[in-house]
């Protein structure tokens, strides 16, 4: 896990939440600090991970968070066109 937020620099309250009962492939990153979300797929968990498809298909995982304290800080680069 970083020790600073990629939103705001921060290195207090950095955490990792997920879909609780899923694959653990999808977590997203959070900042206590400025109350944003990274969201990060781990190839070690699923090796044909791929941007796009998961990233929608991970959408659970955008839903939780929004329902938190949480939004998302990034983008996927991938789905500029769409």
């Amino acid at each position: 896990m970083r020790v600073r937020c990629v939103l705001c620099g921060s290195t207090k309250g950095i955490g990792l939440q997920e879909v609780e009962g899923a694959s653990g492939a999808a977590k997203a990153e959070t900042c206590d600090s400025c109350h944003g979300y990274t969201k990060l797929f781990y190839l070690s968990k699923d090796p044909a991970a791929e941007p796009v498809a998961d990233d929608v298909a991970w959408l659970g995982l955008d839903l939780l968070m929004r329902d938190g304290p949480y939004r998302r800080g990034t983008f996927n680069p991938f789905l500029l066109g769409y």
